[in-house]
C-alpha cells in the first residue's frame, strides 16, 4: 500500500468511528462490536413470502470464477422484499452462495474499517449517507468501471446519475435503483376526511400540492384536529430546499460548491422560518423524530421520514387510513423538483471477489427493469411490506427517471463535523425557536467559512 492510501485508510479509521449521518430512522440490534464475523443464514421465509424464479433464464450470463460473494449489513438482503429475487436468481444462475454477515447499523462503519484493515473485506456494502464523497475520497471502495457494462439493457437512462457519482476518474457506485422522492410526508387521511381537511394526494394528483397548500393543511389541521400538537416532525428542511431546483450542497463542473447564498435556498429558509414561527414545526426527543404514535394519535398532520416507515404502517395499523405524499412544490420554481435519492451496493477495497459482487449489481438492478423479474420482485415486496397494488405502483412510478427533474444534493455526505454544521444551519432555521432561534443571514455568516473550507478540502482529494 502506498504511503498515500496508507493515509487515507488512517483517516479512515479516525473518521468512521464517529461517523454520524443526517438520516434517521434505521437503527440496527446487536450489542457491541463483534471480534468475529459469522455467517447467518435466515432464507427461511418462503411460507410467508415464496419467490419462484425458477424458469427465469438469464440471457448471456457469464461464467463467474467465483460465484460465492459476502455482504455487510444491518439487514439480511436475502430476505428484504425487493432483494430476495435478486439473491435468488444470481445463487441459481451462478450455482454459488451470497451470505451475510450481520452488523447493526450503529456499528457499520466500524466493521466495515475494521475488516478492510484486517484485509477481510466483504465483497458487497450498502450504500450509506457519506459514502459519497466521503468515504469516496478515503479510497474505501473498489473502482468498477471495467466490471459494470452499461450498454447493458438494465442500465439504459442510468448513465448520468452514474457519473454524477463519479469521484475522481473511479466510478465506485451503480445504484439500481433511483427514485424522485427519499423522504415522503405520511398522513393519516382518515382523521383529514373526518374534519374537512384536503387530502394531500388529491392535491398533488391535481397538481396542487405547493408550499402553500401545505401549510394551509397543517392550519386547517392544528386549528380542528382536537389532540393536535404540530403541523410536521421528522424530516423536513432539505427536502423544502430541494424544492426549489436548488441543492443546498451540489456538483459543478465536477467539484462540490455550496449554494447557501441563493436567492432560491434563502426563499426556502424564510418559509421553513415562517412554519416555525406559526408553531407548525416540531422537533422532539424521541417518538416526534422516528416513531408512528404522534401520527397514529392525531397529534401531528404529517410525519416527513423514508419510505421504510410506510411499511410499518402498512403492516402494525393496517386499519388505519395512512396515506403518503411526496414533498411539496416551490411555487416559485419553474417546475417541480424532487430531491434525488438513490440505493444500491459497492464492492469494499481489497475485496477478494469483485467481479463477483459487481455481477450482483448487475443483477440486481436487471430484477428491478426486467418485466417478467418485475413482476415477481413486485409481489415479494408487496408480500414483505404489506403494500396494496396501488401503493406499490404509486412508490415505484417515482423510480421512473425519465419522468421528474432531479435535485442532487449532497449534503450528508461529509465528515462528522461538516455533517453536523449543514444539519445545524438547516435544523435551527426550521425548529429552532427563543433564544437559540437564529436568521438565516446568521446562520451563512457562522457556517460559511468552516463549510467553504471543508468542502475544499474534498475538491483537493480529487486530483490526488
Amino acid at each position: 500500500m502506498n504511503r498515500k492510501k496508507t493515509s487515507k485508510f488512517l483517516a479512515l479509521i479516525l473518521c468512521v468511528s464517529s461517523v454520524s449521518l443526517i438520516a434517521a430512522g434505521c437503527t440496527g440490534g446487536g450489542e457491541g462490536t463483534q471480534t468475529e464475523i459469522t455467517t447467518v443464514n435466515t432464507l427461511d421465509d418462503d411460507i410467508d413470502n415464496p419467490v419462484d424464479i425458477s424458469d427465469v433464464e438469464v440471457e448471456n450470463a457469464k461464467t463467474l470464477e467465483n460465484p460465492n460473494i459476502t455482504y455487510l449489513g444491518y439487514y439480511d438482503m436475502r430476505i428484504a422484499g425487493d432483494i430476495k429475487p435478486a439473491v435468488k436468481l444470481f445463487e441459481d444462475t451462478y450455482g454459488g452462495k451470497i451470505e451475510y454477515y450481520p452488523t447493526s447499523w450503529a456499528e457499520r462503519s466500524d466493521k466495515l474499517a475494521t475488516l478492510i484493515l484486517s484485509d477481510e473485506s466483504p465483497d458487497l456494502v450498502d450504500k450509506d449517507g457519506n459514502t459519497f464523497p466521503h468515504l469516496m475520497s478515503l479510497d474505501m471502495y473498489e473502482d468498477l468501471t471495467d466490471y459494470i457494462d452499461l450498454s447493458l439493457p438494465q442500465w439504459e437512462g442510468m448513465g448520468d446519475i452514474i457519473e454524477s457519482f463519479k469521484w475522481g476518474d473511479a466510478h465506485y457506485y451503480y445504484p439500481f435503483v433511483t427514485e424522485a422522492s427519499p423522504y415522503w410526508l405520511m398522513y393519516n387521511e382518515s382523521i383529514f376526511d373526518e374534519y374537512g381537511i384536503d387530502n394531500p394526494r388529491e392535491l398533488y394528483d391535481a397538481g396542487e400540492w405547493d408550499w402553500n397548500a401545505y401549510r394551509q393543511c397543517m392550519l386547517d389541521y392544528v386549528d380542528n384536529v382536537p389532540d393536535a400538537r404540530c403541523g410536521y416532525y421528522g424530516v423536513n428542511g432539505f427536502d423544502i430546499i430541494a424544492s426549489t431546483g436548488t441543492p443546498f450542497i451540489g456538483m459543478d463542473d465536477g467539484k462540490l460548491v455550496s449554494n447557501m447564498k441563493s436567492p432560491e435556498v434563502e426563499r426556502a429558509a424564510n418559509f421553513l422560518e415562517e412554519l416555525r414561527r406559526e408553531g407548525l414545526a416540531f422537533r422532539g426527543e424521541g417518538m416526534y423524530n422516528q416513531e408512528p404514535e404522534p401520527l397514529v394519535q392525531g397529534l401531528s398532520a404529517f410525519q416527513g421520514i423514508g419510505i421504510w416507515r410506510f411499511a410499518t404502517y402498512c403492516i402494525d395499523y393496517p386499519e388505519m387510513g395512512i396515506n403518503l405524499v411526496p414533498f411539496p412544490r416551490d411555487p416559485s420554481a419553474d417546475d417541480y423538483y424532487y430531491s434525488v435519492s438513490t440505493f444500491g451496493y459497492l464492492v469494499p477495497k481489497g475485496s477478494k471477489n469483485i467481479e463477483g459482487g459487481a455481477e450482483f449489481i448487475n443483477m440486481i438492478r436487471l430484477v428491478q427493469t426486467d418485466p417478467e423479474l418485475g413482476a415477481i420482485t413486485k409481489q415479494s415486496e408487496m408480500n414483505d411490506k404489506g403494500y396494496t397494488s396501488e401503493q406499490y405502483d404509486f412508490i415505484k412510478s417515482f423510480q421512473k427517471i425519465g419522468n421528474f427533474k432531479f435535485t442532487n444534493d449532497t449534503f450528508e455526505g461529509f465528515n462528522p463535523d461538516l455533517n453536523t454544521a449543514i444539519a445545524d444551519m438547516v435544523g435551527n432555521i426550521t425548529f429552532e425557536t427563543g433564544e437559540n432561534s437564529k436568521s438565516w443571514s446568521q446562520l451563512r455568516d457562522e457556517y460559511e467559512i468552516l463549510i467553504s473550507e471543508g468542502l475544499n478540502e474534498y475538491n483537493s482529494t480529487i486530483s490526488e
